[in-house]
């Protein structure tokens, strides 16, 4: 065997793997790997858990190992996923992935099967012992089942050819039990975004991250940050970053970074099923994952005409999340949007209108303030540069509930409605025209009331997106509800 000798350093992104009709989508591939050295990533990792490797045959995952080797050759290394729940196809791609040119391997415990530590044990030496490359041990026991103890890397460490550990347990006790009984030479790495500050904080070499498709540099100025004693800096980076990570680990893994890879004008495709969109990664959290995106200034900005009559009205810099937003609003005369958030009894649902004022939305102006029977009764959000009418749509049932609707929730119409214009979603030449009619739900026993508020502002700032472009489109619809998981899944 050769010298097995590799020095991880810094942030690896745990690709995502792009698929056509025919495997694995190398165009779209070679793309994203351009991406991810341009914005600074140190290494990549083809195969792991981002990139649904369990849902690959063993010559896809040859395939994709292969382009990213030819890829990254001469600009970074490549920590290949060889891992099986077959110790047998773990050692052949581990070989062909050392055949192919990959720095090291990383491999994930045995899954389903829930082996035994001496089972693992004997399953890491047996791939150690057949490789010419470092091993990485994979702990991630929220998907594998079995947990690698630190009293088993103690073993494991061991073994010639080990060469380190990849944990995205996101277990920071048995994280910083490793890192302190480590000799030197044995590199440990994060894997789990939400952790990754305190776990570089507690001596990690780098990290492999799911989140790191999107935005490695972030990950990076936070590591250059702590290497200078600069915790300050460090935690600013991680509180600009946390929600969008929230949202990837939590709410979809690969399926949330294609998302927004594909909403930053990086293409790579869809997730291969079981997995879908509008369960564990609602629709809710692809809009907010967008809005994240747009906060970080990692959607493309340009110019959307809006068209009042014979007069047109530019946003010179709306954010384009590519594949969502046309280059012209072609009428807006009425427009219609909206959105559902949250769960449980604070949960938000808004459905708003957004209109020309001689246009159809001039009935709503009409009734402000009046109670009309039948209706529930409306009034104006005050001090906004744009018209707005707020009103509930389910009766009002007690003094709290009341509180809840036209103080909580309308407040965070207001709030949502000014963060709108500031985004530059609305130009400030259309505001005296237009007016918008939000009508909001609030469950009568609702009692959270900063949950109220969030909710309603998430669900009017996404609401007027769809409204201004068009969204649900025919094809939205029809994917929405072919992807329903159960009825009404798609749509409140």
């Amino acid at each position: 065997m050769a010298e097995k000798q590799f020095k991880f350093k810094g942030v690896y992104p745990a690709l995502v793997t792009p698929f056509n009709e025919d495997g694995v989508d190398e165009e779209q591939y070679r793309g994203l790997i351009d991406h991810v050295i341009h914005a600074g990533a140190t290494g990549i990792v083809p195969c792991g858990t981002t990139g649904e490797f369990t849902s690959m045959t063993f010559d896809e995952k040859v395939e994709a190992i292969r382009i990213a080797c030819e890829a990254a050759k001469g600009r970074v290394p490549v920590l290949a996923g060889t891992g099986a729940a077959y110790t047998g196809d773990a050692v052949k791609l581990t070989r062909r992935a050392a055949e192919l040119g990959a720095s090291a391997v990383l491999v994930v415990t045995p899954y389903f099967l829930r082996p035994t530590t001496k089972e693992i044990y004997e399953h890491y030496e047996r791939v150690a012992n057949a490789s010419s490359l470092p091993v990485f041990v994979y702990n991630i026991p929220q998907v594998t089942g079995v947990n690698l103890d630190w009293w088993l890397v103690d073993g494991l460490r061991e073994i010639d050819g080990i060469a380190g550990m990849k944990d995205s347990s996101g277990n920071l006790v048995n994280l910083t039990t490793i890192l302190v009984r480590r000799p030197e030479g044995f590199q440990v790495v994060i894997g789990h975004d939400e952790v990754a500050l305190p776990a570089f904080a507690a001596g990690c070499d780098g990290a492999v991250l799911a989140s790191a498709n999107v935005f490695p540099d972030r990950y990076i100025k936070m590591q250059a940050a702590l290497a200078r004693g600069d915790l300050k800096e460090a935690l600013i980076v991680q509180r600009s970053i946390q929600k969008a990570v929230r949202i990837i680990v939590n709410k979809g893994g690969g399926l949330a970074v294609k998302a927004a890879l594909n909403m930053m004008g990086v293409p790579v495709g869809d997730a291969r099923r079981p997995l879908l969109c509008g369960d564990s990664f609602r629709y809710e959290d692809l809009d907010e994952l967008r809005t994240c995106l747009e906060d970080l200034r990692l959607i493309p900005r340009g110019p959307v005409r809006y068209r009042m009559g014979d007069k047109y009205v530019v946003a010179e810099s709306y954010p384009k999340a590519v594949g969502l937003v046309p280059d012209e609003v072609p009428d807006l005369t009425l427009l219609h949007g909206e959105s559902l958030c949250g769960e449980g009894q604070e949960v938000a649902h808004v459905d708003l209108v957004l209109g020309i004022k001689d246009g159809p939305v001039q009935a709503a102006l009409d009734i402000v303030g009046k109670t009309t029977e039948g209706h529930h009764s409306c009034n104006l959000v005050k001090d906004l540069e744009v018209t707005v009418v707020f009103a509930s749509t389910v009766t009002i049932t007690h003094e709290r509930h009341r509180h809840l609707v036209y103080d909580v929730a309308q407040h965070a119409v207001a709030d949502a409605v000014r963060r709108t214009i500031t985004d530059g979603i609305l130009p400030e030449e259309l505001l005296d025209d237009i007016v918008v009619v939000v009508n909001a739900f609030v469950h009568p026993n609702a009692n959270n009331p900063r949950r109220v508020y969030i909710n309603n502002f998430r669900a009017v700032r996404h609401a007027l997106r769809r409204a201004i472009e068009g969204r649900q489109t025919v094809d939205e619809i029809v994917a929405r509800r072919d992807s329903a998981r159960h009825p009404f899944a798609y749509n409140p």
